[in-house]
């Protein structure tokens, strides 16, 4: 999340967990779920997500850091606490090979407006409009190491997600038919996936960016 930034989880999140063989599939089509997966969240839902530079009047709890080999996973739930009653409040994630986020306990927070602040929310039009776009790909840092020609590179994580979704909304509108992508970066990301997923031979219809708003992520 970038600084300034929140955004709200409507589904549960967090522990406790289930495992699926523990959970009816009727409850988990109810949920959207459909295939297998390896447990879903008990937790409560409405939990928000910020950047962990925007809290203030909060401590780490260290007992709390779950699995983490490096720093702390969320895998135990809340482990911030308020500074002043002591109350848990939010889980950090900041381990390695996890995006770092603070996600406030939705039964342990409030919205309160902040005097002087503007509390008006932007539209997705004035969001993109004042963002910076993401390039696709990015360096893998070396620890200790500045950035060097030499260096590879990856896909970047914003890409990857929204590279998932757009993908899952191809194949159903394709209802099963093959699928052209037009050549370029579109094609690189979606172009292998769709000749796996779906049948071959000659398409029925041509994916173009401009059209689909498959170009990638904007902010």
């Amino acid at each position: 999340m970038e600084s300034g930034t929140f955004a709200v989880e409507l589904e549960s999140w967090g522990p406790p967990w289930r495992r699926w063989e523990e959970i009816d599939p009727d409850e988990a089509a109810a949920r959207g779920i459909y295939a297998p997966v390896h447990a879903l969240s008990e937790g409560a839902a409405g939990a928000v997500v910020i950047a962990p530079g925007d809290t203030r009047g909060t401590v780490l709890i260290p007992e709390k850091r779950g699995g983490a080999c490096c720093g702390f996973d969320g895998g135990d739930g809340p482990n911030t606490a308020c500074h002043a009653c002591g109350l848990l409040v939010a889980s950090r994630i900041d381990d390695c090979s996890l995006w770092q986020a603070v996600w406030l306990a939705p039964n342990a927070v409030r919205r309160l407006p902040v005097e002087g602040a503007d509390a008006g929310l932007l539209s997705w039009a004035d969001l993109l409009a004042e963002g910076a776009g993401v390039p696709p790909s990015e360096p893998i840092a070396r620890w200790g190491a500045p950035f060097g020609a030499s260096d590879q590179w990856h896909w970047s994580p914003q890409w990857v997600a929204a590279a998932g979704q757009a993908l899952s909304h191809l194949l159903v509108a394709s209802e099963g038919r093959a699928v052209a992508v037009q050549d370029g970066l579109t094609a690189k990301l979606f172009q292998r996936a769709l000749d796996t997923l779906l049948p071959a031979g000659r398409p029925d219809a041509a994916c173009r960016p401009g059209r689909t708003g498959t170009a990638g992520p904007q902010r």
